[in-house]
């Protein structure tokens, strides 16, 4: 910027040509920036890990909850969360049926993708919300809203019971799309298993159960319907698993 002298002597000064084109391209650079970080930057999700995303490593995560320690792989864990490890209330983990195994890139549709025929097992260990047993509920809360309390024996040693359809302006007692199955494991411990139906509307049914782990710990587990008649198996394939990523003092 130069400086000269007009009529009157007042003082003239000259900016620099390039003073605008720069402010331009600065301002152009920023809307940029915020142009792509709004389109393709990560969002507030995925800074807190809240997205599920598979890894690749097998190293342990040491991972607090109530008064247990779990130990997963990282490759068996949904959230990039639960890989910085520390005291949670919950943690997201997935498995491959039938040899329980984590991710890898070889089998990385079954482990994202949401197909009818997935051999994912996903499995939620939480602080428990509930105050009774699986069998308790059971008797108090499922079996009551059954449509027929002695069920139907099926094939795989289950008995089914079915609950009354959705109907239009008719409260349900939130039910109405699944079924249950009850069965006993090797122990003769009570198993309540709910699976949606088979229907068109819901094209990739699942089957889930929710156990006691111990006084302070529960598990949850869900499975592709296909695969109910291999309920036992699974069920025992995932109790083992998580007692064998519990690390606590005093784990069973």
């Amino acid at each position: 910027m130069s400086n000269g002298y007009g009529f009157g002597g007042e003082e003239i000064k000259q900016e620099s040509s390039w003073r605008y084109p720069i402010g331009i391209f600065l301002a152009t650079l920023v809307l940029c920036a915020i142009f792509l970080y709004y389109y393709v930057g990560p969002s507030v999700e995925e800074f807190k890990g809240d997205l599920p995303s598979p890894a690749i490593t097998e190293e342990p995560v040491s991972i607090q909850i109530a008064n247990h320690t779990f130990a997963p792989a990282a490759n068996f864990t949904v959230y990039p969360r639960a890989r910085r490890g520390g005291s949670r209330d919950e943690v997201s983990l997935y498995a491959l049926w039938p040899n329980m195994t984590g991710f890898t890139p070889g089998n990385r549709r079954e482990f994202v993708d949401d197909d009818p025929q997935t051999r994912r097992i996903d499995i939620v260990i939480t602080k428990r919300t509930m105050p009774i047993t699986e069998a308790d509920r059971l008797e108090t809360l499922y079996l009551p809203n059954t449509v027929d309390k002695r069920g139907v024996r099926t094939p795989y040693q289950l008995t089914k019971f079915a609950f009354a359809d959705r109907r239009v302006n008719v409260p349900t007692n939130g039910y109405a799309d699944s079924e249950l199955f009850v069965g006993a494991d090797e122990n003769e411990n009570v198993i309540a298993l709910f699976c949606f139906k088979e229907r068109s509307d819901i094209p990739s049914p699942e089957c889930w159960r929710t156990y006691e782990y111990s006084d302070k710990i529960e598990v949850s587990y869900r499975f592709k319907r296909p695969f109910l008649p291999e309920w036992r198996a699974i069920d025992e394939a995932v109790r083992n698993y998580v007692k064998s990523i519990d690390r606590s003092a005093d784990a069973s």
